[in-house]
């Protein structure tokens, strides 16, 4: 069966839209059930469950938002494909492949977690899959592929996720300031989907946690959204939820990777 061609199916405007819905939709089959954002790791560790909300508006301003900003840089990034011949081209991938990988190490810079590197690279290798397929004409998703293993051991198609929504935003016309909202939603919205099912309680409530995390932020997006180079991505540090999440690996009664 070939493959549907998203981009080409409605118009521009309406295709970035559709996509921001397809990426934010928790029934995505790119392995995102498999992370609690790091909301599992705080609760084993002992935060009570009063401090979710803290929690939450916290990683929307630290974990969520350098992500977040990391996709915004790449999305700048590929957009430079645009309207490039095959001449010019193969000057502006090896380019463009250098500043990827750029971005990457300034990722992993910012997050200092080993096992939070590693979720984020296995979310990202599902999501690299899933949008290959739905998009195989994207010179970014496949620029992605290319690139091979960051470190010795990776997969070679181990992409962080920023980098691979930031592709997806490219390729899919979705503005900036969309996808960092997106990219923060999402993050929080896996922890308060998580929650439910480590404390279950009223999911009217989390996704009132949801909605006051993504309003801290703001702010931040408004501020971000315009960067372009893979140094202007902020570093605001969690040591404390890093700390947890490097701990979390180490029990075996979890129903979290991270």
């Amino acid at each position: 069966m070939s493959q549907p061609d998203l981009g080409a199916a409605v118009p521009p405007a309406l295709a970035a839209q559709t996509v921001a819905l397809l990426l934010a939709d928790s029934r995505l089959p790119s392995g995102g059930h498999v992370n609690s954002a790091g909301l599992e790791p705080a609760l084993m560790a002992g935060m009570p469950h009063s401090q979710v909300p803290l929690f939450l508006r916290t990683r929307a301003r630290t974990v969520s938002l350098v992500d977040a900003a990391t996709a915004v840089v790449v999305r700048g990034q590929l957009m430079r494909l645009g309207g490039h011949g095959a001449e010019g081209g193969t000057e502006l991938r090896t380019e463009l492949r250098t500043e990827l990988r750029m971005i990457e190490r300034q990722w992993a810079a910012r997050t200092p977690s080993r096992a939070a590197r590693s979720i984020a690279r296995e979310l990202g290798r599902g999501l690299l899959r899933l949008t290959r397929s739905l998009w195989p004409e994207s010179p970014g998703l496949e620029m992605l592929c290319d690139l091979g293993a960051l470190q010795p051991g990776d997969a070679r198609d181990a992409r962080a996720r920023p980098l691979v929504m930031g592709a997806v935003a490219a390729h899919t016309g979705l503005d900036a300031a969309s996808l960092m909202r997106l990219s923060i939603y999402d993050d929080v919205a896996s922890a308060a989907a998580a929650l439910l099912k480590l404390e279950p309680g009223d999911p009217v409530a989390a996704m009132a946690l949801v909605l006051e995390a993504c309003r801290a932020a703001e702010p931040d997006v408004a501020a971000l959204a315009d960067i372009t180079r893979a140094e202007e991505i902020p570093a605001p540090s969690a040591p404390q939820t890093e700390e947890w999440t490097e701990r979390h690996t180490l029990t075996t009664r979890r129903l979290f990777r991270a």
